[in-house]
């Protein structure tokens, strides 16, 4: 399946708005990797829109700029519609929009999604780029435990993003009430979930340096899982320095590639 248009994309996610009777897309917006700060753009729009920045209360508050926004688009304005299509479109590919339907009240939800961004690890609060749509699915296939994906399933009747390859994806949510701030307790990430969610970043910087070895006719999406697999497996294997994971995923590239004829695996 090719990559769809980003049009395309916001007509399917109305679609899936109109069916669970939600009137307004949330838009989380990742400012870091554009080339100027997105919020003149935000405030740009009549009727306004609703925003709110994720970095609100947190240490990193006064970086504005490089903030992921938070923006509800009401569907049934069509200002405001055409606004995130041109968002969308002027992001050219790049994954920088995640998207939720939400029952929730805006303030709550950008409430929620700011406590979101704060977990601990060995008594540090540290930044959860959960944001990241490239990040987003391995919180919940590798990462998290079944309890704290609740955190980011009870405000959403479905998650959406567009994956490497251009495709939509969805995550149906578990739609639930919201909680009292005063209840939130960050997330305490194990060394292991930090290990296995920094083998995202390594299987990154794989998909350059062993292109040779990864067949041609594979997705951007496919080469990415086949290093991030080899980068879990090199972790598995207690190899620390990455000449030594690139090895050992190569290794296991070669192996895949001479046991699996290429009709087998595309």
């Amino acid at each position: 399946m090719s990559a769809i248009t980003r049009g395309a994309w916001i007509e399917l996610l109305e679609v899936s708005c109109a069916q669970v009777s939600v009137n307004c897309l949330d838009i989380i917006i990742d400012q870091a990797g554009m080339d100027l700060p997105l919020l003149p753009s935000v405030l740009s729009v009549e009727p306004a829109l609703s925003w709110h920045s994720l970095f609100t209360g947190l240490p990193e508050a006064g970086a504005e700029e490089l903030a992921p926004l938070l923006v509800r688009v009401d569907l049934a304005q069509p200002l405001q519609r055409l606004w995130l299509l041109g968002l969308a479109q002027a992001l050219d590919g790049r994954s920088q929009l995640l998207v939720l339907a939400s029952h929730w009240p805006f303030e709550a939800l950008a409430e929620h999604l700011g406590r979101c961004l704060e977990a601990r690890n060995g008594g540090y609060l540290g930044l959860l780029r959960y944001y990241d749509p490239r990040l987003f699915p391995l919180l919940f296939s590798h990462v998290l435990d079944p309890e704290q994906q609740q955190r980011f399933l009870h405000p959403a009747v479905f998650w959406s993003w567009l994956d490497r390859d251009g495709l939509p994806q969805r995550l149906l949510g578990a739609p639930d009430t919201p909680e009292w701030p005063g209840d939130f307790i960050a997330i305490e990430l194990s060394d292991s979930q930090l290990e296995t969610l920094s083998c995202a970043s390594d299987a990154t910087a794989a998909m350059v340096s062993l292109a040779d070895a990864l067949p041609s006719e594979w997705s951007a999406e496919q080469r990415f899982q086949a290093c991030y697999a080899g980068m879990l497996d090199a972790t598995q294997a207690e190899l620390l320095l990455m000449p030594q994971r690139e090895a050992y995923t190569r290794d296991k590239l070669h192996h895949f590639c001479a046991t699996h004829p290429s009709e087998d695996r595309k």
